[in-house]
Formats: structure tokens, C-alpha cells, sequence
């Protein structure tokens, strides 16, 4: 969906379902279309849960970052531009780097309505010190309740995500 917001054109992601609470996202068409901003994304292989349904999945999406337009580019890439992580009940993500003056450090995170993973996910990257870093946890829900386990196996697969692509080291 194309649109125009505050005279910009943008564009915007609406989740397939409003059942698990994800928001509606907007994203610059400056920014999307710009090969400038463009990262490359690496995708962990999937992890099913134990004791979960059958359908449950979670896999992890790791780049470097260094602007928001990074973040942006990278999240419209895997939202428009992967069908399956479209498709994800969430798509959770924290992202942490320094600003232009380098000695700002923007940071943030969000949720995509599973309360508290992007919290858990932000905290991950605090304390294992990873920086210049976009972590983005896809989790396709399998119809089993997982309870706060959940949150173990979320930042897990961001672990394996975050070493796989070098951020931290494995024995962090």
C-alpha cells in the first residue's frame, strides 16, 4: 500500500490478521527504495520449540545497522519482501547502535504484540554488548501455549543469530 504521510510517500505494511495484536507499520519509500540503505540480512535455520505445535517455528533475522535507515530498510525488506515472514504471528526486534556523533547510543525495541519479547530481546543485545546490530525474531505460533518458556527459546534463536553473524562471540 502506497501512501502519503506528512508529505512523504510511504508505505505500509498492514499484518494479515489484527488477532495477535501486531501494529500496522509505515515505512519512507525514500528510504525502501534507496539501494543505499539496502543490508544483507542473515536468517537462521528454523527452531521448533519442544513440547509446542506442530506449525511452531522461530527464526531469527540479523544485519548490521548504523542509521535508522538501516533499521527501516531492513524491516520493510523482510516484511514486503519475504511472504513467510509476512506471514509471522510476530516479528519481534530490537536494534542497537551508535549515533553520528558516536557517542549516542539509540536504541529500541518492539514487541509486535508478543508482551515483553522485544524488552527481552533489547536486553540481550545490552548484555552481551552487541552493537551496530538489527535482531528481528520471527515466530510462526503453532496453536500450544508455551507460557514464559517462550521468551527462553525467543532469545535463544537471537543468540544463535547474533553469533552466526558474528556480533557476539559464542562463548559470550
Amino acid at each position: 500500500n502506497n501512501e502519503e504521510e506528512d508529505g512523504q510517500e510511504v508505505q505500509t505494511f498492514i499484518p494479515p490478521t489484527t488477532r495477535y495484536n501486531q501494529p500496522i507499520r509505515h515505512f519512507p519509500a525514500s528510504i525502501i527504495n534507496n539501494r543505499k540503505y539496502q543490508r544483507e540480512i542473515l536468517h537462521t535455520p528454523p527452531f521448533h520449540p519442544p513440547k509446542s505445535g506442530a506449525a511452531e517455528n522461530m527464526i531469527a533475522h540479523v544485519c548490521e545497522v548504523t542509521c535508522m535507515e538501516h533499521v527501516h530498510w531492513a524491516l520493510a525488506e523482510l516484511l514486503f519482501n519475504d511472504k513467510k515472514v509476512a506471514k509471522a504471528t510476530h516479528n519481534m526486534f530490537a536494534y542497537r547502535f551508535h549515533g553520528d556523533d558516536d557517542s549516542t547510543l539509540v536504541h529500541d525495541n518492539d514487541d509486535d504484540g508478543e508482551k515483553g519479547s522485544g524488552a527481552k530481546l533489547a536486553s540481550l543485545l545490552e548484555l552481551s554488548g552487541a552493537e551496530n546490530v538489527l535482531v528481528v525474531v520471527s515466530r510462526w505460533y503453532g496453536g500450544q501455549l508455551l507460557g514464559p518458556a517462550r521468551f527462553k527459546w525467543i532469545a535463544g534463536v537471537a543468540r544463535t543469530g547474533l553469533v552466526q553473524g558474528g556480533f557476539i562471540n559464542g562463548g559470550d
